[in-house]
């Protein structure tokens, strides 16, 4: 199993930061390599998108705990890939923080890859996650300083 974690401070309201990046709509504007995701039935989401191995597509659970501003997601494929994002109220401000983990799957073939991005790529996958919570800052510190 590999994890991964980063946060960051946003000087925005907390309840608008969990408004924005709970939208499946907004997910492109945030991770870099996503170029769009839509819901299906339930709490399914569908993505798209393409990073450094070629384009991809995936289909995972999406599950918005607004209670807690929590978003959670996970990999309905061979690799057991979940993540979430929790927004924390603080004096003036929020903390966004962003978790990920993968774990191989059953296919041997997807797990030589698996094993091959994490391994190569560790770097990458912590420079994206940085990647989407500045944009999430940006966008939303941006947005409140336009009101």
């Amino acid at each position: 199993m590999s994890s991964y974690q980063s946060s960051t401070s946003v000087n925005a309201d907390p309840h608008f930061i969990f408004e924005f990046i709970a939208k499946p709509e907004n997910i492109n504007r945030y991770v870099p390599c996503i170029e769009s995701a839509d819901l299906g039935m339930g709490d399914v989401i569908h993505i798209k998108g393409a990073c450094s191995h070629g384009e991809f597509r995936g289909v995972g659970g999406f599950h918005v705990d607004e209670e807690h501003l929590r978003l959670r997601w996970d990999s309905r494929a061979n690799l057991n890939y979940r993540g979430w994002i929790k927004v924390t109220p603080a004096e003036g401000h929020a903390e966004v923080a962003l978790f990920l983990e993968f774990d191989p799957g059953m296919d041997l073939s997807a797990n030589r890859e698996f094993a091959h991005l994490l391994k190569e790529h560790p770097v990458s996958i912590q420079d994206e996650m940085g990647k989407a919570l500045s944009h999430i800052k940006e966008i939303c510190e941006s947005a409140l300083a336009a009101v």
